[in-house]
């Protein structure tokens, strides 16, 4: 067998050549070549570098030549290195039939095959950047370009990223471009996460294999609104003043991609910048700030000391733009207490005190940064005269604890005069803030509940108008109570704390008062111009009394007269579309600047020119009246009607606002840009592109975004023209960003972009990968299948799990009991066709603990492999996943179907009686395998033993010949099983005649051959026929069943063969229900006849009784004889004819047997009434004795 060996620049080709048979004719045994051009890379790698050039990347070609005649089936080979080839040459058989000696040439169409490579073969990106992949195609002539491009089905999908090809959290934007000629044909890509990565590209329809690339993606620069700030300690966000916090930041572009560590930031370290704040926003400053640089687990530390006590709000930002998880909270606690940063201020702030009352000292328990303390720490006091410097006794000494480190310490002042407090600490007897306390105590008796003050200026006032107010001081008895006046002090100040008021107090003499000698007074006028607008507080203090009752009173600034001069110029846009609405806004204050309200009736906006070309009239331009904004501010609003230049002015109280006129130039509208809202949505951890100004008018069709806004819950990158939303990690739900636009005209409008993040359907995280379980048998027996676990991001959202078997059903195990909380919502029920599907609806982890308890039982007899499907499902969509079950086959005893009894009259015929015919019966005479159905292998290989027997008669049935080494026979004179050792065949089939037929074959045979069984001979009144079935013991064991034997399992019934026609089941149970119905009749009968019987016999008995005639005489003459014998004469008047008829009744015998049964009715009364005068006659019921006896 010769071969060669030719190598070119690019291509190895090995031909090889089979000689023909020398008995072949020349025409049909011509030799065979096989040519395989293959890339020479292939054969010699050293060669080549280890990425094939595209000249060299071919695919190989197989060649099967003929003489002259060619046949060329060429097969697309993956241009990657090939580890083996595999050649089948399919030769000739030796003695070529005619049909053979001549191939035919049919044209086969190659299939297309494709290679996939990066442009410029760089796989190097940066995340959110496009890659371009071509597509080099093989093998796809012009005419098919057309075909090829519409029903080509490219995917790509990473790998060990999931099975999911196309948009993943990884890639986005895939899309396929078979646009133009095969070489521009490509694939674009976005990725997003960075790292390196495996591609796999595949072509479904025609192309066979997987290509595979490899690339690294790197993160883009920072991006402050998706780096990340947290704490650096888990505890990290509670400290104790003067300790160090700690916080770390996360750098991360704006796709979520966490920096390499080292990473290069704008403007170094300090990229990152730190502010603090209280929670109301107030700002405050913290010492200590550094910056530590990067740590180990790529993030960058940056630590402060807070020194004040406190709630705060740390935080983090660059470029003016918050980090993620920025502000953080942070609460500083304060530190030890230090008596020498302690300090104590007095009540209402003045050390004036009068006497007999009680004077009263706040102790602010202070760290060494200044903040207060909590807690009772033990204080004390101590007084001294500060003429005589001797101590004075303190009476009625308290300290108490009024709010969180502070505390008030209280006595009792009994003389006047000027004194010094020192208060101290008790266990170290440190002086407070190492200082002493003077005060004075003068001489008043002012009552702060009787003193009066009253006035206009104690209830409002107007900003730069000068107000007052009285004050009249009064002892408890209501006496005038003159003091100094230096005594009363009057503190107005703003609610807010922002400002205050300085009054002026001026001691105020009646007529006919009489003036002190040291120039004391009781009444007092304090005056007070205030500036500021707002609400004020008002306290009067004599020393330390609070008069009202120890309350401030209550008093409002209003703003003063409208100042036209300070009053804010009209704001409006210069520019105006013509026929809308147009606003016009004028702010009005006082001389103070406060904000003038409620005077929009005073406002106008007028008119004062138009330089328009059409004709004005009335409805040209139209103006609206000013609203009141509650700011302080106006705005009214006009429209104008035409386009040109129009002059305006603003009047407040007839008077005009400057600037007046103001001007404003109505434009066409296309002159301005008009932006509308714009709706996207993405699933959550991936990203979407868009272009924001899609669907916005730019006049002049060009625009600069001159400002976006951050969105809270995600980054936005710019592309050209284009930006990509990418949400933060694990966040749903909705969020938002603005933008604003400027066009060439200089308009600049705004927008706004909604985005709707949208969570996944519910993932299965966790299943497993084979089930076991046993037919007819629920799996697994106590609890469920372990390993079942799904994932879903909105916790509180209700979903659903439907679970269906294709070849069984799932159900639940019972659930251990637990307390149900009133908010569960988990709920169970049947779905879909027969209710074969489970649903469970509920909160993901309520279904996760369901399907801990799933368990799965399989059809009827049903065995082999099943899936379980399972389709989670949420308000966006639905994720399909598979389970897959196998059952394992359990061995089940055959069926026989037949009936009791079987008719042969009528089915005569040659071959004697057939004893089932499928198109005249109509029950079934069959043999059911339970275990045939789900077989896994050829059906024929289920044998089973068939065993047919008869008492009395011959069984016939017709064969073919193959299977006669499965028959075996029973004749008359034997009673074992012979097999066929001589037999005719005729047309391929044999007759089998004996009182028995065993048979070994598969089900479909066996059924066969029962509907070809017939009986001959036999009695007249038919025979018993016996079938039994045996299945050998195997069952679904396909293709080794050495594993899967089981006890062979039999199945037997009798048959009743009758050559009389018997009564069918309808004619018999009506001839049943008519006997019945007799019997039941003919005992009603006899009931009937055998009641009259026993009366009649009753009847008879009692007659024969009372009419002997013997004893009626007999009775009649001993109540005769006892009545006369007894009786007083007057009784016998009403018995006199009594003897006469009793005598003539003893006196014919004969005559009464013969009576009516009308007279023995008569005589049986007339008997009755005698007894009944016999026996009241007879008063001491003794017994009658009869004479004649």
């Amino acid at each position: 067998m010769p071969s060669s060996c030719t190598a070119g620049a690019g291509t190895l080709t090995v031909t090889v050549v089979l000689p023909a048979p020398s008995h072949a004719t020349p025409a049909g045994g011509c030799r065979l070549a096989l040519a395989v051009a293959l890339p020479a890379a292939f054969f010699f790698p050293s060669l080549h570098e280890s990425r094939p050039s595209p000249a060299t990347e071919r695919n190989a070609s197989l060649h099967v030549q003929s003489g002259s005649k060619s046949m060329a089936n060429r097969a697309a080979l993956s241009p990657r290195p090939i580890l083996a080839i595999s050649l089948l040459l399919c030769l000739a058989p030796l003695r070529p039939t005619a049909a053979q000696e001549q191939w035919p040439q049919y044209p086969i169409t190659p299939r297309p095959a494709f290679m996939f490579r990066w442009v410029d073969d760089n796989g190097s990106f940066r995340a959110g950047d496009t890659a371009t992949v071509m597509i080099t195609s093989f093998y796809i002539p012009d005419a098919n370009v057309s075909e090829v491009r519409r029903k080509a089905a490219f995917k790509v999908t990473l790998h060990g990223h999931g099975d999911k090809a196309g948009n993943t959290s990884y890639l986005t934007d895939v899309a396929v471009h078979l646009e133009g000629d095969l070489p521009s044909w490509n694939i674009t890509l976005v990725p997003l996460r960075a790292g390196d990565f495996v591609a796999l590209f595949e072509e479904e329809r025609f192309f066979l294999g997987v290509d595979t690339l490899n690339f690294a993606v790197a993160a883009r620069d920072v991006s402050p609104s998706a780096s990340l700030a947290s704490w650096t300690h888990l505890g990290g966000r509670r400290v104790a003043a003067g300790s160090r916090a700690f916080v770390s930041v996360f750098p991360r572009d704006a796709l979520g991609n966490g920096l390499p560590r080292g990473a290069d930031m704008p403007f170094g370290n300090w990229y990152f910048a730190v502010s603090w704040s209280y929670v109301n926003g107030t700002p405050v400053q913290f010492s200590g700030l550094e910056y530590n640089g990067w740590t180990e687990d790529a993030c960058m530390s940056i630590e402060f000391v807070p020194t004040l006590a406190g709630d705060f709000l740390v935080h983090v930002h660059a470029d003016n733009t918050k980090l993620r998880g920025s502000p953080l909270p942070l609460t500083v606690k304060p530190g030890l207490i230090d008596i020498a940063k302690s300090t104590a201020e007095w009540k209402h702030g003045t050390n004036a005190v009068q006497i007999f009352s009680k004077l009263e000292i706040f102790i602010n328990q202070r760290d060494s940064f200044g903040n207060l303390v909590p807690g009772i720490h033990s204080f004390d006091a101590a007084v001294v005269e500060s003429a005589s410097r001797l101590s004075v006794p303190v009476g009625g000494l308290r300290i108490e604890a009024v709010a969180e480190g502070i505390q008030r310490l209280s006595f009792d002042v009994v003389e006047p005069g000027e004194f010094v407090l020192t208060i101290f600490e008790t266990h170290l007897k440190q002086r407070l803030s190492d200082t002493v306390y003077v005060y004075h105590v003068f001489v008043g008796y002012c009552d702060g509940s009787k003193s009066i003050v009253n006035g206009s200026g104690l209830v409002q006032s107007v900003a730069g108008s000068p107000s007052s107010f009285m004050v009249y001081l009064v002892d408890q008895y209501g006496s005038p109570s003159p003091i100094d006046t230096k005594m009363l002090r009057v503190q107005i100040l703003s609610r807010n704390g922002t400002s205050g008021v300085n009054p002026v107090i001026t001691p105020v003499r009646e007529p006919n008062e009489t003036i002190s000698t040291d120039g004391q007074t009781s009444n007092f006028n304090v005056s007070y111009t205030p500036e500021i607008a707002g609400e004020y507080e008002i306290w009067v203090l004599c020393g330390n009394v609070a008069l009202n009752d120890g309350k401030p009173y209550n008093m409002t600034v209003s703003p003063g007269a409208v100042d036209t001069s300070l009053s804010t110029a009209p704001m409006f846009d210069p520019k105006a579309k013509r026929s809308v609405r147009n606003n016009v806004t004028v702010r009005l204050v006082d001389s103070f600047m406060n904000p003038v309200v409620s005077l929009e009736p005073k406002l106008r906006l007028q008119l004062t020119s138009a330089n328009v070309t059409a004709p004005m009239n009335a409805s040209s331009f139209t103006a609206g009246e000013f609203v009141n904004n509650r700011d302080g501010s106006y705005t009214a609003h006009y429209v104008a009607r035409y386009l040109g230049l129009y002059g305006m002015c603003i009047l407040f109280d007839s008077r005009q606002l400057a600037p007046c006129p103001f001007q404003v130039l109505v434009l066409p509208d296309e002159y301005f840009s008009e932006v509308r809202e714009d709706h996207i949505s993405v699933w959550e951890d991936e990203s979407v592109s868009f272009d924001i100004l899609s669907n916005d008018y730019i006049a002049v069709g060009l625009a600069d975004v001159v400002n976006l806004s951050s969105p809270l819950h995600g980054a936005v990158l710019q592309y050209n023209p284009g930006y990509r939303y990418t949400p933060f990690e694990r966040f749903f739900g909705n969020d938002s960003f603005s933008y604003t636009v400027s066009d060439k005209h200089g308009n600049v409008v705004s927008g706004t972009v909604f985005i709707s993040v949208l969570c996944r359907p519910p993932q299965f995280i966790s299943l497993p990968k084979q089930l076991h379980v046993t037919e007819d048998i629920i799996g697994p027996k106590f609890g469920g299948f372990p390993g079942i676990e799904m994932t879903y991001s909105d916790t509180s959202e209700n979903i659903s799990v439907t679970v269906r078997a294709q070849h069984g059903n799932v159900l639940l195990a019972p659930v251990p009991m637990k307390q149900h909380l009133l908010d569960d919502t988990l709920s169970i029920s049947r779905v879909g066709r027969s209710s074969q599907a489970l649903k469970i609806q509920g909160v993901v982890e309520e279904i996760n603990g369901a399907l801990k308890y799933l368990q799965y039982i399989g059809n009827q007899d049903f065995y082999g492999d099943d899936v379980i499907m399972l389709y989670a499902r949420n308000r966006n969509g639905r994720h399909r996943d598979e389970l897959h079950v196998s059952v394992e086959p359990v061995n089940d005893p055959p069926v026989i179907l037949a009936p009791k009894s079987i008719f042969l009259g009528g089915k005569e015929s040659r071959d004697g009686y057939q004893i089932f015919d499928k198109q005249r019966d109509p029950f079934e005479f069959s043999i059911v395998e339970p275990d045939l159905r789900w077989y896994p292998g050829n059906k024929s290989h289920l044998l089973l033993v068939l065993s047919l027997e008869v008492f009395e008669g011959t069984l016939m049935m017709t064969l073919p010949a193959s299977l006669v080494g499965r028959a075996e026979l029973k004749t008359g004179g034997s009673n074992q099983w012979q097999s066929l050792q001589t037999y005719v065949a005729i047309a391929h089939h044999l007759v089998l005649r004996g009182t028995g037929i065993r048979l070994r074959l598969d089900v479909a045979d066996c059924n066969s051959a029962m509907h070809r069984l017939f009986y001959q001979g036999g009695p007249s009144h038919g025979t018993s026929l016996s079938i039994t079935v045996d299945d050998l013991g195997n069952y679904g064991c396909y293709p080794d069943c050495s594993e899967m034997m089981s006890r062979p399992l039999q199945a037997a019934k009798t048959v009743q063969l009758s050559k009389r026609k018997a009564m069918n089941s309808t004619r018999a149970i009506l001839t049943g229900s008519a006997i019945a119905i007799e019997i039941l009749a003919m005992l009603c009968l006899g009931g009937v006849l055998l009641y009259f019987l026993v009366k009649c016999m009753c009847a008879l008995r009692i007659e024969r009784t009372r009419g002997r005639p013997g004893n009626e005489v007999r009775t009649s003459e001993r109540t005769m004889s006892h009545q006369l014998m007894s009786s007083s004469p007057s009784d016998d008047a009403g018995y006199s004819s009594a003897p006469a008829a009793v005598l003539s009744m003893g006196g014919n015998r004969s005559g009464f047997r013969q009576r009516s049964c009308r007279s023995w009715k008569q005589q049986e009364l007339e008997m009755q009434q005698l007894s009944g005068i016999r026996n009241d006659g007879n008063q001491d019921d003794q017994p009658v004795v009869d004479k004649d006896k």
